[in-house]
C-alpha cells in the first residue's frame, strides 16, 4: 500500500502545472543547445547560417553603435549596430547562431524575444510586426538586452495581437512611445 501511494504521488506532481512548465524549460534549454552546435553537425546548417549572417550589415567600429547583448539558453552573444538598422537585422545575426531561431521567433513563435531593459521585462516583443523597424524607434538603442525565451502559451493564444507589441516605458534617444507601438 506504501508503494502504491508513493507511485500515487509521483503521478500527480506529473500533471502539476510546475512540473509541466519545468519539462517544458529543460526542453527549450535543450532545443537551444542543441541549435547553437548543429552548426558542427551538418554542411547545410552552416550553409544556411553563412546565408543569415550575409544579409547583416557591417558591425560598427568599437565605441560607434548600440551593444545588443542577447542570451540563448546559457549563452550570451554580443554585436553591436547603428541605430538605423532593424529588427530583421538582429533576426539576421541570430540566424547566424542557429538557422531555425528566426523562424520560431517569427513564423511558429514557440520561441519570443523579451527585453530585459523594459518593465514589465517579460513581455515578447512581435518580432514580426516590428522586424522593419529601427533599433532606435523600439527603444534598443543605445544599448540592447534581450533574451530568447519559451513563449507563454497566452503569447501563443493572442497570434498577431497588435496590442503586445512592447510594453513598459520607452527608452532610448528618439524611442517611439509605447502606445506607438
Amino acid at each position: 500500500a506504501l508503494l502504491y501511494l508513493g507511485i500515487s504521488a509521483l503521478e500527480n506532481a506529473k500533471n502539476s502545472t510546475e512540473y509541466k512548465e519545468a519539462k517544458q524549460l529543460l526542453q527549450f534549454q535543450k532545443d537551444i543547445r542543441d541549435v547553437m552546435f548543429s552548426v558542427n553537425s551538418s554542411e547545410s546548417e552552416a550553409v544556411l547560417r553563412a546565408g543569415f549572417m550575409s544579409n547583416c550589415p557591417t558591425e560598427p567600429p568599437e565605441g560607434r553603435g548600440a551593444l545588443m547583448q542577447v542570451t540563448l539558453g546559457d549563452e550570451v552573444v554580443r554585436r553591436r549596430f547603428d541605430a538605423d538598422d532593424t529588427l530583421q537585422d538582429i533576426l539576421n545575426w541570430l540566424g547566424g547562431h542557429g538557422s531555425m531561431i528566426p523562424d520560431k521567433l517569427v513564423q511558429t513563435r514557440e520561441w519570443c524575444l523579451i527585453d530585459k531593459n523594459r518593465t514589465p521585462g517579460n513581455t515578447p516583443i512581435n518580432c514580426d510586426a516590428n522586424k522593419k523597424r529601427t533599433l532606435q524607434y523600439v527603444g534598443f538603442w543605445p544599448s540592447g538586452k534581450l533574451e530568447i525565451r519559451l513563449s507563454p502559451m497566452s503569447w501563443l493564444e493572442r497570434g498577431n495581437d497588435e496590442e503586445v507589441l512592447i510594453t513598459g516605458s520607452s527608452r532610448g534617444l528618439g524611442a517611439a512611445p509605447k502606445d506607438a507601438l
